[in-house]
């Protein structure tokens, strides 16, 4: 079954210049990273077993 070629957007104007920004900031921070999903798995797991 075959997939469907969408287009991809190209940034232009305010939009690349603040995409570019982030991406640069990011690059120079490479260690920080989002845990939020993990840590919601650990208290419903914490939950499930009664010990919290």
């Amino acid at each position: 079954m075959a997939t469907a070629i969408r287009a991809i957007p190209t940034l232009y104007g305010e939009t690349a210049q603040r995409f570019e920004q982030e991406a640069a900031a990011t690059e120079q921070n490479p260690g920080t990273q989002d845990y939020c999903h993990e840590s919601e798995l650990v208290i419903e797991y914490l939950k499930t077993t009664n010990i919290l």
